[in-house]
């Protein structure tokens, strides 16, 4: 793609590369009226093909494709065993997503400070484990990984369990890791806003097999699933359980085949175009969100402000010239949801209303991230840097 001398950034380029193939591999699974992925007429078998790839992709012995990033983490937690009323520590800042897996597999979320990666705090996490933890969830958030050595370190002295959210950053490393395969299992999202979608969708990565064993029953109706031919999911190993729906069907599987090879090198372009911006606005004083990782990153241009209105005035700035800027989660904690500050399930209330998280409302509430594309050519990020530039002056001017 091109721009034409003097042709407006146009905000569309922040969004995901995908367009006739996936239409066409859609249109195949269609005309294949095999929708289902354990039988149909002509069975393509596309989701065991996009779970053994992404198996490959997270360097982990098994992926189990899901219906969304939500039940991933669901899925993950229970294949590892959690407790009923197990505390899992996580972050402030995140999606409430993480928060309702943790509740629907039946744990209890403590909530941890970020730092100024936007991500959990390591120095912050031995302080909150009790005899009651059971498990750690480091979000890797907006394509950039949580610090991982010192959460593993605090985790594995204490003999706690590592689930990474890893719905933000398909395709991201942390020092020559992929995440999803750092901890004891890790969870991806595809839903409209991340790296590879196909609206919704989820996958499970796992190293050891007997919980994979137990995902993989967990999110096919305990492995009990009985199909025309009398097949079944699961080894017969271990006792049956009853489980949930969680599949992703062959539609699904089939437009993230397609996107799937082209999410390293994604993530590289968006890693280049945030590398090049940062470069080119090295005069202005900018507080960088500090990355873990940058050379595993996914790109990211986010950066603190003095406060949290000049935050808003950088925003308005960049928005009113078509540059896609936000502060991240409007500047508000996880807690400031009113269930999760409650601590209210569908069951009754859960836990007890948490303290401010002074730290990462801070954080939050003064950053300004900048939408990025890999679609994006040499002209948006010229055209990027020059409104960051007047747009910073408007609003500290």
């Amino acid at each position: 793609m091109t721009t034409e001398p003097g042709m407006r950034y146009e905000p569309w380029r922040a969004l995901a590369l995908w367009g006739e193939e996936e239409a066409a591999a859609a249109l195949e699974v269609v005309r294949s009226r095999s929708l289902f992925r354990y039988y149909g007429p002509d069975l393509g078998h596309r989701t065991d093909a996009f779970e053994r790839a992404f198996a490959e992709l997270a360097g982990v012995p098994h992926t189990v494709a899901v219906s969304s990033g939500t039940a991933a983490l669901t899925a993950a937690m229970v294949g590892l065993g959690i407790p009923e009323g197990a505390e899992v520590i996580v972050p402030a800042v995140t999606f409430v997503a993480s928060v309702g897996a943790v509740v629907a597999a039946r744990g209890v979320p403590v909530f941890a400070e970020v730092d100024d990666t936007l991500t959990l705090d390591p120095a912050k996490l031995e302080e909150l484990v009790t005899e009651r933890t059971w498990g750690v969830m480091p979000v890797h958030l907006a394509n950039v990984a949580a610090d991982m050595d010192p959460i593993l370190e605090v985790a594995h002295r204490h003999g706690l369990r590592v689930i990474e959210d890893a719905a933000q950053a398909a395709g991201v490393s942390y020092r020559g890791r992929p995440v999803g395969g750092i901890g004891d299992a890790g969870a991806f999202s595809f839903q409209l806003d991340k790296n590879i979608t196909a609206g919704e969708g989820g996958a499970v990565t796992v190293t050891d097999a007997d919980v994979y064993d137990r995902v993989a029953r967990y999110q096919d109706q305990g492995g009990q699933f009985t199909t025309s031919k009398g097949a079944t999911r699961g080894t017969a190993d271990h006792p049956p359980f009853i489980g949930a729906n969680l599949r992703m069907t062959e539609l699904t599987a089939a437009i993230l085949s397609v996107q799937l090879p082209r999410l390293v090198p994604l993530c590289k372009r968006l890693r280049d175009v945030a590398r090049q911006v940062r470069a080119e606005t090295a005069g202005l004083p900018l507080q960088w969100r500090r990355l873990p990782d940058e050379e595993g990153s996914g790109g990211d241009l986010t950066f603190f402000t003095e406060s949290r209105l000049e935050a808003r005035r950088v925003v308005g700035a960049l928005t009113a010239a078509g540059i896609p800027a936000h502060t991240m989660y409007q500047g508000q904690t996880v807690t400031s949801n009113r269930a999760v500050r409650e601590g209210r399930t569908p069951w009754g209330v859960a836990w007890e209303r948490p303290p401010r998280f002074r730290a990462s409302e801070g954080y939050l509430g003064r950053s300004v991230t900048v939408g990025l594309g890999a679609a994006m050519t040499d002209e948006d990020v010229d055209t990027i840097v020059a409104t960051l530039r007047s747009a910073w002056a408007d609003a500290t001017g």
